[in-house]
């Protein structure tokens, strides 16, 4: 679970603990990846058998059907999913496995079905460790653009118009052509291929209905969005473009949006610019009209005021973030679905259906509709802004912290700063020597990506521009530990823009970048400990691939698909420098933990451990310490994060500034490597 550290030596914390397995699996459950991964491809043979009548027994018996469109923010669409798992799961694998090969023969680019294998293998007991490839690979019309998919095959020479390829609809490349849209110059972030299959991964991980809820799924839900608000809010800020405004009932629901959105791919429609949400009388669920949804926001709001909302007996609960989130999310552990609605999930499909709110003229829904291509939508950002004031007022009714609730008594940060490693950035020439010490540095690229299901035959590489990266970097940190006895230390590192506003006005900005486990042993001897940035308990582990699957590697990842993307560890910054502030909490893991013996795995920060089953393994609000206003002796507002850190001897404020180098030349790259 953590490592010991021992006098003077700088040591470098292995954040994978020792008693986790080291990733080598068996030929059997290679073999058995190899079955799963069988049923996500597209079989050419299998379809020509579809045509010629084949039926399935289990399919027809079971009545599982495609939904389309499907959403997984419609409650009998996932409910429909989630029946057909567990009766799936429920089978013998060879007739779980048959059943999913014929459905995915037959709708082989269903989003639906993509949904039902994977939610399937992930609860059926013979294949729910089983390593699943990306999604990206697997169903690739709802991660690229139909320009990427169509100019990828027409340079391999391979058929773009395979029916497993949409009809090619030749359009500008940009998502608009407004002179003043500046919302395109993040397009690159949004369309992050890592953001959106984290997005994804994290409902497949956390779906709402029918299940009961996770450990602390409704606090996960509303402190994983704030998160990718505040992140999104530091590219705005790096881009010299203001935070994300909110839209829903009350903040601009009742006015033209602005923001008009051109995704360019054939799973989603476009929206024009200034179009209303639609009438109550134009929508076919009148319980998902504006007006409705305005009541069950005012009804949260006076719960969340008083302390207290009503169950279905009328019985007061009192408000917590994990009741309030399940409420927004409207799932199984919702205080009362009936009068507080289903906010977050209405929203989502009422904003998807803009351009045809009855579904009379059969257009696709809008990026909102799907959890992959969501993130791609400005106004994706908006929505949960808006979701997040929700949150929000909950937090601002908290009991303020003090001084006593971050001590950590006998442990002192010394120095806490942060280290480049250049000799492992070899793909940049930069002109200036880079500084080592407390910058980090960012650059866009391309990326190849390799894609399945739209040549029956083969595969196809698709290259991805503006793709953010950043050289690697570790934290190093002097503490000492004069207690009597050895601690066992969980260090919280986060990142803030330097901003002039005070610390209550801008905890919302803060991004978490790290949370790892050390042991110290006691004694008055400074200790030096050295992380490095890919061990991030915020980071996804790399996960196996088609290609990697089928020449049996072993799966590092364990099968945690879920976490944020490396490159975007970092924000990209500016050309000039962007100062930010860079913070660490040390706190008692014996006192924070669930269980302090077990080992923390992967990355916990946005998506706990694996399993249904698990628990979040830290016990601390998350966002601790910048969930709520920190107050001093006087209980007066903590101005500044270097007042806090002042304040507190087991933390440590860093100033750093983030570097943008520009983008990255193959071509010059490559001419430099043969001088």
């Amino acid at each position: 679970m953590s490592t010991e550290i021992k006098g003077k030596e700088s040591l470098e914390y292995d954040s994978e603990p020792c008693d986790w397995p080291s990733g080598k699996q068996s030929q059997a459950f290679k073999q058995l990846n190899k079955e799963v991964l069988d049923i996500l491809l597209f079989d050419p043979k299998a379809f020509s058998a579809l045509k010629g009548g084949l039926t399935n027994a289990t399919v027809d018996s079971l009545g599982i059907k495609d939904i389309s469109p499907f959403s997984v923010f419609n409650d009998k669409h996932v409910r429909k999913a989630h029946d057909a798992a567990t009766q799936l799961s429920r089978k013998p694998k060879e007739t779980m496995l048959k059943a999913l090969k014929f459905l995915r023969t037959a709708h082989p680019k269903s989003p639906f079905i993509e949904y039902l294998a994977r939610i399937t293998f992930m609860r059926h007991p013979e294949t729910r460790d089983a390593t699943l490839p990306p999604s990206r690979q697997t169903l690739p019309s709802a991660y690229f653009t139909q320009e990427e998919i169509f100019d990828a095959m027409k340079a391999q020479e391979q058929d773009a118009g395979s029916f497993l390829v949409a009809p090619f609809r030749a359009m500008d490349t940009q998502q608009s052509k407004g002179k003043f849209d500046r919302e395109r110059e993040l397009s690159w972030w949004r369309e992050d291929i890592g953001l959106l299959e984290h997005n994804f991964n994290w409902h497949l991980y956390y779906p709402y209905p029918p299940n009961h809820p996770r450990d602390r799924q409704g606090e996960l839900f509303a402190y994983m969005h704030q998160q990718m608000l505040a992140r999104y809010d530091f590219e705005r800020l790096a881009m010299g473009l203001d935070r994300v405004m909110p839209y829903g009932p009350g903040y601009g629901w009742d006015r033209p949006l602005n923001e008009g959105f051109n995704p360019r791919m054939a799973l989603c429609s476009f929206r024009p610019s200034d179009m209303y949400v639609a009438p109550p009388d134009a929508h076919p669920n009148p319980r998902a009209a504006h007006e409705e949804m305005e009541r069950h926001k005012e009804r949260l709001r006076d719960g969340i005021a008083r302390g207290s909302l009503y169950n279905k007996d009328e019985v007061k609960i009192p408000v917590d973030m994990n009741k309030l989130g399940n409420t927004i999310l409207a799932n199984a552990g919702s205080v009362n679905k009936n009068l507080y609605g289903e906010i977050n999930n209405q929203g989502h499909l009422i904003i998807a259906n803009m351009n045809d709110p009855p579904r009379k003229y059969q257009i696709q829904p809008g990026p909102l509709n799907w959890d992959q291509t969501g993130p791609r939508d400005p106004v994706f950002y908006r929505w949960h802004k808006f979701v997040d004031l929700l949150f929000e007022e909950h937090r601002m009714n908290l009991k303020s912290y003090t001084r006593k609730d971050f001590e950590f008594p006998g442990i002192e940060i010394e120095s806490f700063e942060v280290e480049l490693h250049p000799d492992e950035y070899h793909k940049k020439n930069v002109s200036k020597s880079l500084e080592k010490t407390n910058n980090f540095y960012t650059y866009i690229e391309s990326k190849d990506y390799t894609a399945y299901n739209l040549d029956p035959e083969r595969k196809v590489k698709i290259e991805k521009k503006n793709y953010l990266n950043h050289i690697p970097f570790s934290y190093k940190l002097s503490i000492k530990n004069e207690n009597k006895r050895d601690a066992t230390v969980v260090f919280r590192v986060f990142l803030a823009p330097d901003m002039d506003e005070s610390l209550d006005e801008m905890r919302c900005m803060f991004v978490e970048l790290d949370r790892f486990i050390v042991t110290l042993e006691s004694g008055k001897e400074s200790h030096f400990i050295q992380q490095r940035n890919r061990k991030s308990s915020v980071v996804r582990r790399p996960q196996m691939s088609v290609e990697d699957i089928e020449n049996g590697k072993d799966d590092k990842s364990h099968g945690n698909c879920c976490g944020w993307p490396l490159n975007l560890l970092i924000p990209r910054g500016t050309k000039h420098g962007m100062k930010g502030n860079l913070y660490v909490l040390a706190t008692d893991w014996t006192e924070d933990a669930v269980n302090p013996q077990e080992s923390v795995r992967g990355p916990i920060s946005y998506c706990g451990e694996k399993g249904e089953q698990t628990v979040y393994p830290d016990t601390r609000p998350m966002g601790f310490p910048f969930d709520r206003q920190v107050v001093d002796g006087n209980k007066d507002p903590i101005d500044d994060i270097a007042e806090m850190a002042k304040m507190v001897p087991n933390s440590y404020m860093t100033r750093v500034k983030l570097n943008y180098l520009g983008e990255w030349n193959r071509e010059e790259s490559a001419g430099e490597k043969s001088k």
